[in-house]
């Protein structure tokens, strides 16, 4: 690995650190905590909610390709990029990120519902579009990431913190 990047990687590694355990630079000991469980569990419904809403608002293709979940995951892959980028600048609430990141991103994408599109295009003979898909998803998810930190970088910290 090139010393840049690890550079890189160790100030990222650092900042999540920080902004996930900012109290004395130790993390908190381990252990099921109410207050995290409700946050993704809220954040997760509302995320679980929104991707039903969205998949139904999103026409069915002629041609097979599952548009509704295709859009969704990509959605998801940009919002993930902005919440890493964002909470990673400064000093998010505490709860932002179990809400957010685990609640709501997790009960929004579907890896699963990918993996079972993939498998409806090939039993319908639709090998070729399944693996296209397949990579199409791969690929532009993290173009979508990449623009989502981007995008993140952008917005300001009203609390005097800089970017990651």
């Amino acid at each position: 690995m090139k010393p840049l990047m690890k550079g890189r990687l160790r100030h990222r590694e650092e900042a999540e650190a920080a902004a996930l355990h900012p109290h004395a630079g130790k993390p908190p000991p381990p252990g099921l905590k109410p207050r995290v469980i409700a946050e993704i569990a809220a954040g997760g419904a509302i995320g679980a909610l929104a991707r039903y809403l969205l998949g139904e608002a999103v026409p069915a293709s002629d041609t097979g390709f599952p548009w509704n979940t295709f859009t969704i995951n990509m959605l998801g892959c940009l919002a993930m990029g902005v919440l890493t980028t964002y909470l990673l600048g400064g000093r998010p609430h505490p709860w932002a990120r179990p809400f957010a990141v685990t609640g709501y991103l997790g009960g929004f994408t579907t890896f699963s519902h990918l993996i079972d599109d993939i498998h409806i295009l090939g039993d319908a003979g639709r090998p070729g579009l399944g693996v296209l898909y397949a990579v199409v998803s791969v690929l532009l998810g993290w173009v979508a990431i990449a623009a989502g930190l981007v995008i993140g970088k952008r917005i300001p910290h009203g609390h005097g913190g800089g970017t990651a």
